[in-house]
């Protein structure tokens, strides 16, 4: 049996053509997860890999016995045209994501089988169904799902692509968040919070060769106690890493201790407003705004650098919002920011609420990628967020305020190499983003 695995183009920001500082780093570890998966339960499966945010891919050279895509939802519209190449050549399609857990039964309109959820049990019964000639419509994620002794993804799936790709370096330790941000899809995709266990987690990152690792937790600092025990586990191994927490990860000086101290050079924290009353709004009152400058001071002292995102257009946010962020920006310091534009996503209640109160704008999932207005603001026009947004990332990567932004750094020598990284960091992204944008 023959299965090809399909990333269908889907970076949040739906780039045309990737720089080439990212054009060989995928964007998730879903095909090598997958891959894994397969070739665990199904070991002479012949199974071929086509991720789109890595390579271009003709359709019409893919032949397979089954056909797997994968899409978030600004990608979703592409996948669904796949799908329908695939089954015009008598080939059966699942699709699974995101957008296909959020959205089950639109998606299956397009395909033969769903796959809600995550993967590690559902993907096995699929194959087996096929095989047995029963195919069913959705495959769900359990309630019983283990996440003890998962399927380790395939870190060299990547490597006959390009002589510049390398291993998959990313981890994920946690799964699911039981926080509710309002816009937020975690509390969605994989039936709440779920850890795995940290020896779990630490046998496998032994196994990368690479001295950095990237956690891809929503929040690994949603239980400090757990995160303790992985700091103190991953000191031996003297690796750096990097991981999304949340800014309560501050208030805990013992632990940034020892995070630093296991090898976390950098964190990143979604501030996502400096407005007290839009944090409230979205449910993520737990920031306090004016703590927020404190906090970034505190973790830099501890040599941890902070990546931070906003999201632009919440409801309390007028027109100064963009130069209050902006400001904010420059004088707390902080390393790398990333701005997106509030997005309700489709089968959340944000979205249901958005589409009772009648101001969506737009049902076209294309444009749901954080980069386009695709809901009436409360208090500017969608045109207003737009062009606050663009102002706004090419403002803090301005040369000038980068270094600005990188002046609490003492070393001479560090400080210029920052800056120099940083600048050419914003001006690749704000190419990507307002210059190669698939409109």
């Amino acid at each position: 049996m023959k299965i090809a695995l399909i990333m269908v183009k889907g970076n949040i920001y739906s780039f045309r053509n990737r720089s080439l500082f990212f054009k060989h780093m995928p964007d998730s570890l879903t095909m090598g997860v997958l891959h894994s998966i397969i070739k665990k339960n199904f070991p002479d499966t012949d199974v071929e890999i086509y991720d789109e945010t890595v390579e271009t891919i003709n359709l019409e050279e893919i032949n397979a016995d089954l056909i797997g895509l994968s899409a978030i939802t600004p990608a979703v519209h592409k996948a669904y045209s796949y799908a329908k190449y695939f089954k015009s050549k008598n080939i059966p399609v699942f699709i699974g994501g995101i957008h296909a857990t959020l959205m089950p039964q639109e998606v299956a309109e397009y395909a033969d089988s769903v796959i809600c959820g995550l993967a590690e049990e559902s993907l096995p019964a699929l194959i087996r169904d096929l095989k047995n000639g029963c195919l069913k419509k959705y495959y769900y994620q359990t309630d019983e799902m283990s996440f003890e002794n998962m399927v380790l993804p395939s870190r060299h799936i990547y490597e006959d692509k390009s002589i510049w790709a390398t291993e998959l370096n990313m981890v994920c330790a946690t799964y699911g968040c039981s926080n509710v941000c309002e816009f937020c899809v975690q509390p969605y995709v994989c039936k709440g919070y779920h850890q795995r266990p940290v020896d779990d987690v630490i046998e496998e990152i032994k196994k990368i060769e690479d001295n950095y690792v990237e956690f891809v937790d929503p929040n690994l600092s949603k239980d400090e106690k757990y995160l303790e025990e992985l700091c103190q586990k991953l000191k031996p191994l003297k690796k750096e890493w990097f991981a999304p927490m949340t800014i309560s990860v501050c208030k805990n000086d013992k632990l940034l201790k020892l995070m630093s101290e296991s090898g976390c050079c950098e964190i990143l924290i979604g501030f996502e407003s400096v407005n007290q009353n839009s944090l409230t709004d979205i449910k993520k009152g737990f920031n306090r705004a004016e703590d927020y400058k404190e906090c970034i001071k505190k973790l830099h002292s501890y040599g941890i650098k902070v990546t931070g995102s906003f999201v632009l257009g919440l409801d309390s946010d007028d027109e100064l919002s963009f130069k209050n962020t902006l400001d904010f920006v420059i004088d707390s310091c902080i390393d790398y920011v990333r701005y997106t534009i509030n997005t309700p996503y489709p089968g959340t209640k944000y979205f249901d609420m958005m589409k009772d109160a009648d101001r969506l704008i737009t049902t076209d999932w294309s444009l749901y990628d954080c980069q386009n207005c695709v809901i009436k603001p409360a208090k500017m026009t969608p045109e207003d967020i737009e062009q606050g947004h663009k102002w706004l990332w090419k403002k803090t990567y301005e040369f000038k305020n980068v270094v600005k932004r990188m002046r609490y750094i003492e070393s001479f020598s560090q400080r210029w190499f920052m800056i120099l990284k940083n600048y050419i960091f914003g001006k690749v992204y704000n190419r990507m983003i307002f210059e190669e944008k698939i409109k």
